[in-house]
This record gives C-alpha cells, sequence and structure tokens, in this order.
C-alpha cells in the first residue's frame, strides 16, 4: 500500500524570509503507523544579475559572460533557455542550434562564462529569439539533492527508477527533502 501526504499553509500566512532557518514537524496522529518526520533548513539569499552588464543580444555561436553580485556563501544553477512562441509544424525548434545551458555555480563567484555552440547547419533564414537566463540560488538541502546526489547516482547505470527515488535530504523520519530556492532571470535576444 502506497500512500501519499502532502502539507499545505492553507493559512496564507506563512511568508519566507532569506537567510531564515526552518524547521518542519510533522507529528502523526497517536493512532497512525507512521513515524515523526522532521527537518530544518536555511533559505538563501536572494540571487541578483547584473543586468546592466548583460549583453542586449546573444550570439548562439560566440562566448558571454553572466554576472551576479556575489553572496558570502552558496550554491546554485544557472541556466539558458531559447523562448519559442510556436508549436506545431511551422516551430523552428528543431532547427534552432546553441543557447540553451545550465550550469551548477558557488554564488560567491560572480560571474559565469558559457562557450559559444558551433553548428554545422545554415541558421541564415532563422530570426531572433527571445532568452531567458535564469540564476537560482539553493539552500544546503536542496543542492544536495538535486544537484549533488543526482551526479551521483548516475554512477550505477543499471539503475530502472529515477534517480532520487529512496534518498533523504534535510528530512528525518522519512523519503524527500526539504529545501528552498531563490530566482532572477534576464530577458535577452538571441540570435543563431
Amino acid at each position: 500500500n502506497f500512500r501519499i501526504n502532502w502539507y499545505l499553509d492553507t493559512t496564507g500566512t506563512f511568508d519566507p524570509q532569506p537567510n531564515t532557518t526552518y524547521s518542519l514537524s510533522i507529528i502523526p496522529s497517536d493512532s497512525s503507523d507512521f513515524d515523526p518526520v522532521t527537518g530544518e533548513l536555511t533559505t538563501p539569499g536572494p540571487p541578483e544579475l547584473i543586468d546592466s552588464l548583460s549583453q542586449d543580444t546573444i550570439i548562439a555561436s560566440e562566448h558571454f559572460d553572466i554576472y551576479w553580485n556575489p553572496q558570502e556563501t552558496g550554491n546554485g544553477m544557472i541556466t539558458g533557455e531559447v523562448i519559442f512562441e510556436e508549436d506545431g509544424l511551422d516551430s523552428t525548434r528543431d532547427e534552432w542550434c546553441g543557447g540553451f545551458f545550465q550550469g551548477s555555480v558557488d554564488l560567491s563567484d560572480s560571474s559565469y562564462a558559457v562557450p559559444g555552440e558551433f553548428c554545422e547547419e545554415s541558421t541564415d533564414t532563422l530570426g531572433p529569439k527571445d532568452y531567458y537566463i535564469r540564476l537560482t540560488a539553493m539552500d544546503d538541502n536542496y543542492y544536495e539533492y538535486f544537484i549533488t546526489g543526482e551526479v551521483g547516482e548516475y554512477s550505477n547505470m543499471l539503475l530502472n527508477y529515477p534517480t532520487t527515488k529512496g534518498r533523504s535530504v534535510g528530512i528525518e523520519g522519512g523519503f524527500g527533502f526539504f529545501g528552498s530556492i531563490a530566482s532572477d532571470g534576464v530577458l535577452r535576444t538571441i540570435v543563431p
């Protein structure tokens, strides 16, 4: 028998603050067969991309740098994504080359270098697209569960289930994780 329990602040009064430690405590009723679940996390400070240092137009085949205000500590992920308004037969999604990236970052650094991507196909007929760059700060639990832990789990290529199944980070007495994130993003134009 498999049971999933969701816990939600239905009062709407929970307003998480940055750089604050929060605890989780779930005490089941006396008649249940469940163990108590506890956890703790410290929310990350909100990341801040430096908009004025980002190029207005990104060329997918050329190197560019992304800058943010450094934090004393913390880890995160930086991503770039080309935005396609259209789908279906008229979409240029399959013809587009370059622009998509992701990488883990130390938030005490202040920049990330994105290498250009060489494309063999001709992209002369493709026009500019919107491009979203996002910097996401993660608390230690979130980073360990989704970034560090997931890389380690790939060492066994015979696994027949998602890599996060059966792992716990940030909680005791249950499976899953107790974590938090904060993000900042900038919208740019990208050309092939």
